[in-house]
């Protein structure tokens, strides 16, 4: 009983739900790189400020 309620819940998961759960991730993860890029970009330029 319980294989059976897993198999359900996965095959809605990953059969559904996935196609629309990439695009989000996706947007999610470019949206944190970028931030933490723009963070690195940030401090370089003002190391670059305090060293002349």
């Amino acid at each position: 009983m319980n294989t059976v309620i897993l198999e359900n819940v996965l095959n809605v998961v990953f059969m559904d739900l996935f196609p629309y759960l990439i695009p989000l991730l996706f947007l999610f993860m470019v949206i944190l790189f970028t931030d933490r890029l723009i963070d690195l970009l940030f401090k370089s330029m003002e190391t670059r400020r305090r060293r002349y």
